[in-house]
């Protein structure tokens, strides 16, 4: 058995030669090319996928050799999965080859091999050069151009794989930071084998809500931190990935929520670990924070703007107000610049920086915390943040609510870190009003959009129709938050008195 540790780039092949310079700049030991030949096989209800394994015959050099791997894990782009490999005659797997201790007990093996049929396949061009690095570490460089094919359908193939053979781990970064440096690369957590069976079984990324993160309440502080940041990670690329191929509105704004996940996460384990805010990525995390800024209020153009601006009908001349909208906002970024930004070496170098952090804070020794004292200091921080929101709720009138937005969104991040150490069904309970005014604060900021437009507006009929409107609107959804707030103040926190539970 062997572990292999890589990092993997999604590149463009209109810059290889920027890659080939980079790589000449290092110690080559030894280079070769070949073209590889791969077929994945699993049943026909996906049997080895169920039990996170991953299949293939690999032919090169009229040569087969059979690898299995299984269950494994990414953070960032680092893939760590321990694979067999075990050659063969032909082109078909031959199960009882591998070492027996993989398979689960009630696994049969003869009767699983009898139902093993192709799902896609993967021919690509690999060149690959032996780096020697410092500190006597040996890594090799693949480069792999072909194409995916599975019924049919093909999707292309150009990637950077940097795999560790021996020695110091750092240095794998440390050379992952020069790739990161050329144009077109991203950290790729996504394998051929997903992209294959994707392909095969025709499914593709779709929008997904950010769920709870799966702490544990045997965890310990620190173990919670790293669990948290690496759940916020996966949503950011998952996301990444899914606009990268839909272009969605949607797509962007669950990873710009995965950004301010991580982002809470800051403000939720900061005084426990003063080092935090001094990480290596926050800059880059406070960058692409920054660079999304201006998404919320294309998202409030959109609602304005959507089916020819239902949502304005009252207004009695409402035309001209949905151009200045629609010509708003078009001039926010565009989808190129979007693409640009999340193929940038800049964004590239946050993801790396993020991952290399969380891989040390695992390598570092959590004994000296106490295990099971999660909960309790999750229950310290709810306890402080509602505190501080419910008296801004009482001491503030709901015309003054719309500047605590981001406030109030960042506390309902900080109960999905945490909400997974208590009652699904008191959580749920808890949020279910302050949810409702996350939607009516929404509500509000588009109206505020309304108001800036009529506030500049010449025809003086037209603004007072505008106005008209506004007042309409501000006070039926002042009296529906009104409602909210009440019931919002009056739910039991979810986390009292749970801590002999």
């Amino acid at each position: 058995m062997e572990t292999e540790i890589e990092i993997k780039f999604l590149f463009s092949a209109d810059f290889e030669q920027e890659l080939f310079n980079t790589i000449k700049s290092q110690q080559v030991i030894s280079t070769k090319e070949q073209l590889l030949h791969n077929v994945y096989f699993d049943t026909s209800d996906r049997s080895l996928r169920k039990m996170d394994m991953g299949l293939r015959v690999r032919s090169c050099d009229n040569r087969s050799v059979q690898t299995i791997k299984t269950s494994g894990r990414v953070i960032g782009g680092l893939h760590q999965r321990p694979e067999y490999n075990e050659p063969i005659e032909g082109g078909r797997p031959e199960l009882a080859r591998f070492n027996s201790k993989i398979w689960p007990d009630e696994c049969d093996i003869k009767a699983l091999e009898n139902e093993l049929v192709p799902i896609f396949s993967t021919d690509f061009t690999r060149q690959t050069w032996l780096l020697e690095m410092s500190e006597a570490t040996l890594i090799e460089v693949a480069y792999d151009r072909g194409f995916i094919e599975a019924k049919q359908d093909k999707k292309d193939i150009c990637e950077i794989e940097l795999e560790l053979i021996k020695g110091d781990e750092k240095q794998l970064f440390i050379l992952a930071e020069q790739i990161a440096l050329l144009p077109q690369v991203r950290l790729s957590n996504v394998s051929k084998a997903q992209r294959g069976y994707m392909l095969g079984d025709q499914t593709e990324f779709v929008v997904k809500p950010l769920l709870e993160s799966p702490l544990l309440p045997s965890m310990s502080i620190a173990q919670a931190l790293m669990t948290n940041i690496q759940h916020g990670l996966r949503h950011i690329q998952y996301h990444e990935n899914c606009y990268l191929e839909s272009y969605q509105d949607a797509a962007l704004n669950e990873l710009v929520v995965g950004i301010k996940f991580v982002h809470q996460n800051l403000s939720l384990f900061k005084d426990h670990s003063p080092m935090l805010l001094k990480a290596p990525w926050i800059e880059g995390l406070h960058w692409l924070a920054r660079s999304f800024s201006w998404l919320e209020l294309h998202s409030d153009n959109q609602n304005l703007l959507n089916n020819k601006g239902y949502y304005l009908r009252k207004i009695t001349k409402y035309k001209k107000l949905l151009k200045q909208i629609e010509q708003q906002d078009n001039s926010l970024p565009s989808q190129e610049s979007i693409c640009a930004l999340l193929h940038s070496s800049r964004y590239c170098q946050f993801v790396l920086s993020l991952t290399q952090w969380l891989i040390q804070l695992e390598k570092n020794t959590f004994a000296s915390e106490k295990s099971h004292e999660i909960k309790e200091f999750a229950c310290q921080r709810l306890s402080e943040v509602w505190q501080s929101f419910r008296e801004v709720l009482q001491n503030h009138g709901d015309n003054q609510l719309l500047a605590y937005q981001g406030l109030l969104e960042g506390n309902l991040l900080m109960g999905l870190s945490v909400a997974n150490l208590f009652s699904h069904d008191d959580y749920f309970n808890f949020y279910a009003p302050w949810l409702d005014i996350k939607q009516g604060l929404k509500e509000l900021s588009m109206i505020k959009i309304v108001d800036d437009f009529a506030e500049i507006e010449t025809d003086k009929a037209r603004q007072l129709d505008y106005f008209r409107w506004i007042k309409r609107k501000q006070e039926s959804l002042s009296h529906a938050l009104e409602q909210s707030k009440q019931q919002a103040l009056l739910k039991e926190s979810f986390w009292n008195e749970k801590l002999s539970d």
